[in-house]
Order: C-alpha cells, then sequence, then structure tokens
C-alpha cells in the first residue's frame, strides 16, 4: 500500500510540473505551411513599411495594425499565431528548419525578381 501510495505521489507530482505549453492541443496550432507562409507576409510587411517611401505616403500618426490583415488573409487569430510561435520557441531545433524554409522562400522571390525585372538589381544595389 505504501508503495502505491508513493508510485501515485511521484505521477500527481509530475503531472503538476508540467507546462501550460505542453497542454495545448494540435488543434490549436497553425499547420505548418500555414505559418511559412504568414511568417513570409511577416517579413515582407516589415521589409515594405520600413522603407522611406512608405514613410513619405503614409503619415505616422496613423496606427494601423499591419499584421492584422495578414492574419485575416489566411483565416488565424493572433492568438493562435502567439500560442504557435510559443510552442515553437521551445522546440527551437524545429524552428529553425522553418526558418530554413522562410529564408528558402524569400531567396527564391528575390531571385525570381532578378531573373525576370532588370531594374529590381539596380534598385538593391542603390
Amino acid at each position: 500500500m505504501k508503495r502505491f501510495l508513493a508510485l501515485a505521489f511521484v505521477f500527481a507530482a509530475l503531472l503538476s510540473c508540467q507546462d501550460d505549453i505542453t497542454r495545448i492541443r494540435k488543434k490549436e496550432l497553425i499547420p505548418r505551411d500555414k505559418f511559412v507562409e504568414i511568417l513570409i507576409g511577416i517579413h515582407l510587411t516589415d521589409v515594405i513599411t520600413t522603407g522611406s517611401s512608405y514613410y513619405r505616403m503614409y503619415q505616422p500618426v496613423d496606427t494601423v495594425d499591419l499584421y492584422s490583415e495578414l492574419f485575416k488573409k489566411h483565416n488565424v487569430t493572433k492568438a493562435e499565431f502567439d500560442t504557435t510561435v510559443a510552442m515553437y520557441i521551445r522546440q527551437p531545433d524545429v524552428y529553425l528548419k522553418i526558418y530554413d524554409e522562410v529564408l528558402l522562400k524569400l531567396n527564391y522571390m528575390v531571385d525570381t525578381l532578378k531573373n525576370n525585372d532588370p531594374l529590381f538589381s539596380k534598385e538593391i544595389e542603390k
């Protein structure tokens, strides 16, 4: 009986030490392919909005949530995105593989633009 109680106590202790992140259900996470596309959209949005031409076109008083349209386009919420990021932060090896895929696709976009638009290469050199 003492062994059973000791085993039950150890089991209960292990369950109580579990992180909230481990309780996340798979359906609450954004699928990997969609997550990659969202990250690509975020990086493209950042590049566009940090350019000086963007600041000339829009008043600095505009307080637009730039990512909300991106989330809406992919039919996800900010909370789902944050939860997915939090889960991948706990698995850095997987997160790095996802970012390798993001970088590969972004580099492909740049190479495609360079090959199809001769003015694109001149714009980058400026």
